[in-house]
């Protein structure tokens, strides 16, 4: 077999000289079909060598007391260091004996697909944070809004004669610096084992986590750091929001009407106020039921664009509402020796989220550089107030009075 091939390529040479003279088509034609038989001789010689090789190779020899495959792989370890297994010794240097498979072989590792897009849960951000009056402060080590407490009151006077002086009151609001950051760890391999980008996900995840917490903040706030809504004061440490205050957790058919005749002046409801509430509340406003047709006393409907935001129809009066998870329930409040701030109602552009300097996200190799780790660091330093008098109402049930 070995002559033959030999004598095919020999004659592949001759062929190869006749093609640098002047060849007619009609030879072209003969040359073309002849190399096509001889490479097709050729294959089937090579496929016959390599199976006689492979059977002598099986055939057992006796020891001549050479160094073994595992010695000459322990050796080559202790002079390069390293170890490399070509993907056809991965079986043997693993001892594993190895057998015919089929695709519904339960032994057989089955790839495994991915798609690249990581799909959200259920859990967003409360459309508060979007809803707020925002202004940058970058620059600012605090911020000062004044803002009307009382209005001057006109009265009669006669000619002649001094008038009753009356004069307007003005507060100060104030909005100080609070840093707020996420920390998140991942692997920098991930993106070697999935299409899914990881990384770019927790960085998102990591500014709907500022986000959210920013979103509480503003509903409660955090004493000494925060002005939220709950705890609103100004500069003289008077409350800047106002307190309606219920005798039950039940809510009932007068609920929402009580709440919005609370907000606002003497001679106005107040525009384009909101109820923040908890999903728990808006799911009992919604439980509400008519004393004779058992109908629903409210119509809750949800804005199709943003799940987190709807209305409450109550008769003729129809408010905007806002899902905030951060405040407490009336619902599932129980009384108690202390009052509980639940739900809020106002204009949101009453309040003022201060941003001293933007949202910032960032992956850094170093802190965590040993373990493999990316440090995806998001921070935000904001601060907020009420910066209109009275520009919400705390839905707040009273304490316990008696035994």
């Amino acid at each position: 077999m070995q002559k033959r091939l030999n004598e095919i390529k020999e004659r592949k040479k001759t062929l190869l000289e006749e093609l640098n003279g002047e060849v007619t088509e009609e030879r072209m034609a003969d040359i073309e079909a002849e190399v096509e038989a001889l490479e097709a001789e050729e294959k089937t010689l090579e496929r016959k060598l390599n199976v006689r090789g492979k059977l002598e190779g099986n055939i057992e020899k006796p020891d001549e007391g050479g160094e073994t495959e595992e010695e000459k792989r322990a050796a080559k370890i202790k002079e390069e260091g390293r170890m490399e297994i070509s993907a056809s010794e991965v079986r043997n240097f693993f001892g594993v004996r190895t057998r015919s498979t089929t695709i519904a072989t339960d032994s057989l590792a089955k790839p495994i697909g991915a798609g690249s897009v990581i799909r959200d849960n259920m859990e967003g951000v409360s459309s508060i944070v979007d809803q707020v009056y925002v202004s940058d402060l970058t620059g600012c080590a605090g911020f000062e809004e004044p803002y009307v407490k009382t209005n001057p009151v006109a009265s009669e006077r006669t000619d002649g004669t001094a008038g009753t002086g009356s004069d307007p009151e003005f507060r100060v609001a104030a909005i100080s610096p609070m840093l707020i950051d996420v920390t998140s760890y991942v692997s920098k391999n991930i993106s070697r084992l999935t299409p899914a980008a990881y990384a770019q996900k927790v960085q998102t995840l990591a500014l709907n986590a500022l986000r959210r917490k920013v979103g509480k903040l503003i509903a409660n706030g955090e004493t000494g750091k925060f002005n939220g809504i709950k705890i609103a004061k100004n500069t003289k440490n008077e409350n800047i929001f106002k307190t309606y205050e219920v005798d039950s957790n039940v809510i009932g058919a007068e609920t929402l009407r009580n709440i919005v005749f609370a907000y606002g002046g003497s001679e106005e409801l107040g525009a384009n106020a909101r109820l923040f509430l908890t999903k728990e509340d808006l799911a009992a406003f919604g439980n509400v039921r008519g004393t004779n047709e058992k109908k629903a006393i409210y119509e809750i409907t949800a804005d199709p664009g943003n799940a987190n935001t709807g209305t409450i129809k109550d008769g003729g009066t129809i408010v905007p509402y806002t899902i905030l998870s951060g405040l407490t329930s009336l619902s599932k409040s129980t009384q108690g020796a202390a009052a509980i701030q639940t739900m809020l109602y106002g204009d949101p552009m009453n309040f003022e989220l201060g941003l001293f300097g933007p949202y910032t996200v960032e992956v850094s190799k170093d802190y965590k550089f040993a373990e493999g780790l990316l440090t995806i660091l998001g921070e935000v330093m904001a601060g907020g107030n009420i910066i209109v008098d009275e520009g919400f109402v705390v839905v707040t049930l009273k304490a316990k009075t008696g035994g």
